[in-house]
């Protein structure tokens, strides 16, 4: 009886992984390049903390570094096209990137909708993951990704109390992300990094507030 053909793919060799050319981003900023390292093109990035930190003027200035190397789409479906998010804009200074970077509210179902025309940019900020994936399985998050694998995806999430990433869909991300990023009093801090990111000096959204909120520490102990 002929043997059945395999459809198990072959090993590959370190030659065959070595000589492979994976497309990344190499920031031109250098203290992009410690914070962050090399990232990959594809896959997933985590941001994560409570609200009032810092996370919306840290992505917005993450937003500007990529705008570098590829045009950008911000979902900004918590807070919606709403003043507040305008305020944010203009005190980022967006208007520098206004020709690579572009905002809707969308939910997944919409977003995946978006991301299968010709032609659309290749970061998506997901902001949060929790109203994104609103009614969304673990699977949502896997087929997301693996359909739209020339596409790096920033997911912003919530975290509860003991300062974890809030629900099953943000801890599947949390574990399977490229870089691991907690906001908290102003700072950016790598916890885990695929990428050669610097895990042990945060880099600074702030200086003023920052200093401010480290001193409000101080005096409350």
């Amino acid at each position: 009886m002929a043997e059945q053909k395999s459809d198990i793919k072959k090993f590959l060799s370190y030659e065959d992984i070595t000589r492979k050319n994976y497309k990344t981003f190499e920031f031109n900023n250098p203290e992009w390049v410690r914070h962050q390292g090399i990232i990959e093109c594809s896959g997933s990035i985590l941001i994560m903390g409570d609200s009032g930190h810092g996370k919306t003027t840290y992505c917005l200035d993450f937003v500007h570094q990529l705008t570098e190397f590829e045009k950008v789409y911000y979902d900004t479906a918590e807070e919606g096209l709403r003043n507040s998010f305008k305020r944010s804009l203009l005190l980022n200074n967006m208007k520098k990137v206004k020709s690579s970077v572009f905002f809707q509210k969308e939910g997944y179902d919409d977003v995946v909708k978006r991301l299968r025309r010709k032609r659309q940019p290749k970061v998506v900020f997901i902001d949060s993951v929790q109203y994104v994936f609103r009614g969304k399985r673990v699977q949502h998050y896997f087929d997301l990704i693996e359909e739209f694998n020339n596409t790096l995806f920033v997911f912003i999430s919530h975290v509860d109390r003991a300062g974890n990433p809030k629900g099953s869909i943000a801890e599947e991300i949390y574990w399977d992300c490229q870089n691991r990023i907690l906001v908290k009093d102003f700072k950016a801090h790598v916890l885990k990094s695929r990428c050669g990111a610097d895990e042990n000096t945060p880099y600074i959204i702030n200086e003023e507030r920052a200093a401010a909120r480290e001193l409000k520490l101080l005096r409350k102990s």
